[in-house]
Parts: C-alpha cells; structure tokens; sequence
C-alpha cells in the first residue's frame, strides 16, 4: 500500500493501521476503511494449520473456551451476513485456538458457506468430517454436492408433513392376464418371477429375465440409500411414491398390490377383498425381494409332515396365504467406546477403550403383527438371494405395507448392535473378561438402508377351540408356529428348539 492510499480521503491526514489490523483508521477524523483481502483457499489453510502445529506446541489461545465460542458466534453471525471476509476472520482463528473437535468442525462447515466452488466446498467439509465424523450437517451437505441430496428437498423434521397421494381416488383396476397357448386357460407367474404356468394344463413359458441378485456390501451402492440423506427430505418421515394399498378391516393391516391382482384374502384374519376399493397411497417402494420358492403345494405337504412330527390330530386348518414381508436393513458402522472392572492382583482395575465397528444389513423388520415369538423367522433368510425388486413378483401374494418408519427402525437396529456387544463384550475388549462393562454408541454411524420385502406362507389352525399360527418360510420351507403343549416339559424342550 503506497502512502497516497495511506491518506484519508475526508481530511487527508495520514491514515493508520488499526488494532485488529484489518482496517486503516484516521486518527484526526476517525474514519475507518477496510482492508479487503482475499481470501485463501481451504488448502491453504490447511498448510497453514499443519504449519503452525509443526512448530508449535500450543495452539493460539482464544481467551479459554468462552473466547472460543465468543469467535465462533461472530463467525456465524457473519457467514450467515454474507460478510465472508469477517466470518474467514473469525472461523480461522477458532481453527487457531485451543478448540475441541467439534467446535473446529463446526468451524469448517461454516467456513465452506464463504466459498462458491463446491471443490473447495468439499475440502471443507471433508475437514470437518475429519474431527466430527458424525457431522448431520456436514454430511448432508456433501450429499448435496455430490448430487444425492437435492437442496430444495431439505425438510425441517419437526415440521414434516405426510404429502398427500398424487391421485386421493381409487385407481381402476387394469389387470392384466396371459392365456396359455396350448389350452387358452389362464396363465400366472411362477413364484421366482422367471416363467409363466398354466393353471389348468401346466404349460410353462419362461420368460426373459435378466440376471438381478443384489450383491450386499457394506455403505452406499448398487440399492443402498443414502440414510442421511433420507432423513433431511420427507422420505425419511412420509412415504413418496403412490401405489395400489387396500387396508383390512379386521386387523387394520395395509397391503400393498400389484395393478393386476383382482381380489385379496387377509393372512392374519382370513379376511377376503376384491380389490376394486383399493386407493392410491404414498408408500415408500422395496428396493429389493426374495422371490417365493416354495408353492403352496410345497407348503401342504410340509405341513402334512409337521402336524404328524408333533402330533397334532384332526388339526381345522385354514386357508393357506402366502404374502411378502417388509424388511428394512441398515449398513452402520462408526466407534463404540466401552468401560468397566478387570481384575487385578488384589482389586478391580477401571479399564476403557475404543473399537471401530461395522455390521452389513442389519435387519429390522418392519411390521408389528407377528408375534416375537414367530418374527424369529426373519432372520433365517439367505438375503444372498436378493433381487431388485419388480412389481411382477406381487402379482399372486401382497405385500404387508411397513408399519414401523424409517427413523424408528434406524433406532432399532441401533439398539439390537447394542444389545448384541453387550451379550458378548470380548468381541470388542479383545477377548479379556470385563466387570460392569457399559458402551457409547454416540460415534455409531447409520450409512445406508433399503427397505426389502420376503415371502411368507401363513395359515391358522383349530385345536379344542384354540387357534394357533404358523408361518412357513417361503423361501427355505421352514415351519415356525405355536402348537398345543401337554406340559411345562414340552414348552422348555419347545422353546429350547427355537420353535
């Protein structure tokens, strides 16, 4: 700065720099004028720090923690002003100072508001990321950027709304059937989805199908979605995509249908519906099934064989139904933090540590009408077998509606990890046996989710005026169901089994 410009421009006096040195003051006048600078990149302010951590032990003091916050409140203040060179003041020097992880890492995710190129955008959040891996808004915002995210989506979830259905009033029913070439009867798929059978003569059309197994892995790809993602939008809160829904008037349980399915019989009650009064609804689609491959054939003689293996005479059986179960799976991974007593030569020594944790398709089924005792079943699932999801699959069996939402299933599977360490603690204490063992769960990080459906036969049957259910897998032929027990013998043996 040459010394014309160091003149004051109302009296034209020498101008002087001024305390916080970031501006010129007149010392006659008192008029003030800003020095504009640019300001640096994220790279370089990352040189910077690394710079000054290399040379220096301490950080930059800011006063104590009250200085720290005091900088970071002006440096929000002015980021939201729109004053970024005020705000790159302020939020740098917390960077600076002797600050915890997350106020740094709330510093960054402000500081990437003063830039317009979402690469230096993402150098920013990356950082910040880097000391609060956990960072909602850090990690919303790169999903922004990276096109995952729509910025006109982001909802307030205090203030989320279910969207109402595209069309309120009941859609016609557009069925659509096959005639088989040999007998002109009518012709259904097979369970798999791949082939076409005929009902009276057996004449099977396979079909062109390509290839579409679900390959699981671990975070966001393939049919994973975005689980923070999700959560800042309605998809999180409502359900987005209209489809066919008819809701039973005897257990209040939604279905959801194919466009060709005429009629429908309740599995839980046995109730039957033509479906001419289904209406559209906003329900949030599977990405991915099991296809049936067990037929209700199949389904009578392993039930045939189950009544004789326990005994059960002259069982009133009724109808057989077969359905499609909602599933949610979330991938999660993140830090678990523990605690506890080790015993030591003459007394319990405190004992901590850190273990770094992932579980793939953590599975959390979505529905509330099974009882516990029968839900145990969908866990035996090889979900290997996955394939994306198409509405073919529910054109002979429904879909149970998810009852359990998106947010609430994202606790639960939360809590059965939690419960899962606590059960067995040495798989995070490196075998050694641990006294009072508690965990953290506050670094656990839900990266992805998607929302399955597997298939189900279920029937009802009568013993003595009692009525029992039981469920079939419809994928392995497993029976799981309640039966008449003589004694308090036979409930152990039975609970002993898993049955």
């Amino acid at each position: 700065m040459t010394a014309q410009e160091n003149k004051c421009p109302e009296c034209g006096r020498q101008m002087f720099f001024g305390g916080n040195g970031r501006s010129l003051q007149c010392e006659v006048c008192g008029y003030t004028q800003a020095i504009k600078k640019e300001i640096p990149l994220p790279q370089e302010i990352i040189s910077s720090l690394k710079f000054r951590a290399q040379f220096s032990r301490m950080r930059e003091d800011a006063k104590g923690s009250q200085g720290v916050r005091i900088l970071m409140t002006q440096g929000v203040a002015e980021a939201k002003e729109g004053h970024k060179e005020e705000a790159y003041y302020y939020l740098e020097w917390v960077l600076r100072a002797d600050s915890t992880d997350d106020e740094r890492s709330e510093a960054w995710v402000w500081l990437s508001q003063i830039y317009e190129d979402a690469a230096h955008k993402r150098v920013c959040l990356e950082q910040a990321l880097l000391h609060q891996p956990l960072n909602p808004v850090a990690r919303r915002s790169l999903a922004v950027i990276d096109g995952r995210l729509q910025a006109s989506e982001i909802i307030d979830p205090n203030q989320a709304q279910p969207q109402p259905a595209a069309d309120a009033q009941p859609r016609e029913v557009e069925a659509e059937q096959f005639q088989c070439p040999r007998c002109a009867s009518l012709m259904n798929y097979t369970p798999d989805g791949q082939a076409l059978l005929c009902e009276f003569c057996s004449f099977r059309q396979e079909l062109d199908v390509p290839e579409a197994h679900v390959q699981s892995e671990y975070g966001i790809g393939g049919l994973e979605k975005d689980f923070i993602a999700a959560l800042a939008t309605a998809k999180g809160h409502s359900q987005p995509v209209a489809m066919r829904a008819i809701q039973c008037m005897g257990c209040a349980i939604e279905f959801v249908l194919a466009p060709e399915v005429l009629s429908i019989t309740c599995p839980y009650c046995d109730s039957v519906y033509v479906t001419e009064t289904a209406e559209t609804r906003e329900i949030l689609p599977p990405q991915a099934l099991i296809p049936f491959s067990i037929s209700q054939n199949d389904v009578q003689l392993i039930m045939r064989a189950w009544f004789k293996q326990h005994g059960i005479q002259r069982p009133r059986v009724s109808s057989i139904v077969g359905m499609y179960l909602p599933l949610w799976t979330f991938d999660i991974g993140g830090e678990l933090a523990w605690r506890g007593l080790q015993q030591g030569s003459d007394n319990w020594i405190p004992v901590s540590g850190r273990k770094h944790i992932f579980y793939d398709d953590v599975v959390v089924p979505a529905t509330k009408r099974l009882p516990k005792t029968l839900m145990k079943e969908v866990y035996k699932y090889d979900y290997k077998q996955l394939v994306a999801y198409d509405a073919r699959f529910l054109a002979d069996w429904p879909a149970e509606r998810y009852q359990l939402p998106l947010g609430d299933a994202s606790l639960q599977a939360r809590k059965q990890i939690i419960t899962e360490v606590r059960k067995k603690p040495y798989k995070i204490t490196g075998g050694e046996y641990i006294e009072d063992f508690s965990v953290q769960s506050k670094d656990l990080l839900v990266e992805s989710y998607k929302l399955i459906l597997v298939p189900l036969w279920m029937l009802h049957y009568k013993v003595e005026d009692t009525v029992y259910d039981v469920i079939i897998n419809g994928q392995t032929g497993n029976v799981r169901g309640d039966r008449p027990q003589k004694n308090v013998v036979g409930k152990l043996f039975s609970w002993l089994k898993g049955e």
